[in-house]
């Protein structure tokens, strides 16, 4: 493991970059499109920037779970403990948080793939929540090699 730590690394901190870059671009640049232009186009715009980013970012949020992981059991195993440190229980605070977006992103693919209703918090709100746990999980990061 020792050995694939780097590599995993920074696939974590390049893909998490893209992934609440995307977020904040959405919630900040996106957003102020929306009611700019007809139905119509809103509707395509949100469309076609759907469509791509619904093929690129699940997958992004997969390799950085799986890679997050890699990286955690360097931290947190049955030799080393699993809340005896300071950097163990903020790691495990990131990871809650870190979980709380996946478990809304799986909701949202569950909801695509059968067909079903957005509930209006997860339209109107999401990505704003997501933005906010991220900024969390990005000082957690900083907090837990900082002392």
């Amino acid at each position: 493991m020792e050995a694939i730590y780097p590599y995993a690394h920074i696939i974590h901190l390049i893909l998490a970059i893209m992934f609440l870059g995307y977020v904040f671009t959405d919630v900040f640049m996106i957003s102020a499109l929306k009611n700019r232009f007809t139905k119509e186009t809103d509707k395509e715009i949100n469309q076609t920037l759907g469509a791509k980013s619904f093929k690129i970012f699940p997958l992004a949020l997969l390799v950085i779970v799986l890679t997050g992981g890699m990286m955690m059991s360097r931290y947190i195993n049955s030799s080393a403990g699993f809340f005896e440190t300071d950097l163990q229980k903020l790691l495990v605070i990131k990871i809650m948080l870190a979980l709380i977006i996946a478990s809304g992103v799986l909701f949202n693919l569950f909801v695509k793939f059968t067909g079903r209703t957005k509930p209006l918090f997860m339209q109107e709100h999401f990505h704003k929540v997501v933005l906010v746990l991220g900024f969390f999980i990005v000082v957690l990061a900083k907090m837990m090699f900082s002392a």
